[in-house]
């Protein structure tokens, strides 16, 4: 767990300019990231600003897996615990405005607000924000009522809830946007992007090199970088994550403004991206492929009920991602056994993407330990 001291020096690092941190050119010559959803190509795009010959793989195409069908939410809220995981998050936040300001983003941050219908749960959000606010920092956060929060969305209704929680530094962005963006910039800095391209095993592994066997052929480097999310286990053969646990994700075709921020109501959570398209999840696990007709109607239902002005979904994509939960929630982050393979495989990659890039980047090329990254390692499992 997070000390004082260790609190007080990375409060110090996060006061240097980046300009500062990546001042100097790679000694690093090559790293091949497997995986390509935005963990992958937030440390192949770091990476490539220092000067490191990136190959970055994924089995299907960019973005195709998780990322590609997240609620795309990026936040430090109060189920991010322990402190060291939501100062980890808040910084996130701070990383990604820097990534926007670089790469033009598509992001909205305007804040969430997340309500519940029945008081025993209103009461748990509320303990839950005070636990937040204990802690030596966190995200603005604060309790606000139905006529406070109509004023930041006239379209939702909130049934006269008295306890939302408004989350002002909360952001969503568009994953496809920011991974297409970023590998632009891996290939103007000399890197790959090889798809469909598969990992298969590893053939040799020490601490100089590692040389992993591809649908595509064999790649050696002094750096192999695992970001693949729910095939971890089976990559190494261990038992870092939970069952996969399915998420339902709704595309609407592009629509009239109706949202600005991020709502998190009682069966459903939605936020509207710039180009008018509505992003919509539930609260439920996802069904299976033969349900999902009567899912598509259950969350209708909830939506024209939460959002007045919502019509018919008329959905664009309905999409079924499979999330990686390390067995703690916590993420995992860190060298594995040897000095040539590295994992960074989490559950909040989209809050994470840009703040795991950077310090990923940092502990490869600079060869340091991070202490933001000290209760996450994968060396707590064994």
């Amino acid at each position: 767990m997070m000390n004082r001291r260790d609190f007080l020096k990375i409060l110090g690092l996060f006061a240097l300019s980046p300009k500062k941190i990546y001042a100097q050119k790679s000694k690093t010559k090559e790293a091949v990231i497997i995986g390509a959803g935005i963990i992958g190509c937030s440390i192949a795009y770091e990476l490539s600003k220092r000067g490191v010959k990136v190959t970055l793989i994924d089995k299907n195409a960019p973005g195709s897996a998780c990322s590609g069908s997240s609620f795309s939410w990026i936040n430090a809220t109060y189920p991010k615990k322990p402190y060291s995981y939501n100062l980890f998050s808040q910084l996130g936040i701070n990383a990604f405005h820097l990534m926007q300001r670089e790469l033009s983003l598509d992001i909205k941050w305007n804040g969430s607000l997340e309500w519940s219908s029945a008081m025993e749960d209103q009461e748990k959000l509320i303990e839950s924000v005070n636990e937040l606010q204990s802690y030596p920092k966190y995200t603005p956060t604060s309790v606000i009522g139905h006529k406070k929060a109509k004023k930041l969305e006239p379209h939702i209704n909130f049934k006269g809830n008295e306890n939302i929680i408004f989350s002002k530094a909360d952001g969503a962005i568009n994953p496809k946007d920011a991974i297409s963006k970023m590998i632009d910039v891996i290939k103007k800095n000399g890197g790959s992007v090889l798809y469909p391209c598969k990992f298969e095993k590893i053939i040799e592994s020490n601490d100089s090199f590692s040389k992993v066997k591809t649908s595509m052929g064999i790649l050696k480097s002094e750096n192999v970088i695992f970001c693949n999310g729910v095939d971890v286990d089976n990559s190494f053969n261990v038992n870092f994550l939970k069952k996969p646990r399915p998420g339902v994700i709704i595309k609407t075709k592009p629509q009239k403004n109706l949202i600005n921020s991020v709502v998190y109501g009682p069966k459903i959570h939605a936020h509207q991206q710039s180009n008018g398209q509505i992003i919509i999840g539930e609260q439920i696990t996802a069904p299976i492929k033969k349900n999902t007709k009567d899912h598509i109607k259950r969350i209708n239902k909830h939506f024209k009920s939460m959002v007045k002005g919502g019509t018919d979904l008329n959905p664009s994509e309905v999409l079924i991602g499979w999330r990686p939960i390390p067995k703690d929630d916590l993420p995992i982050i860190g060298k594995f056994k040897n000095k040539s393979v590295y994992i960074a495989v989490m559950h909040s990659g989209i809050s994470l993407a840009a703040i795991v890039g950077n310090l990923v980047t940092q502990e490869i090329v600079d060869e340091v330990d991070s202490l933001l990254l000290k209760d996450f390692r994968p060396s707590r499992f064994f």
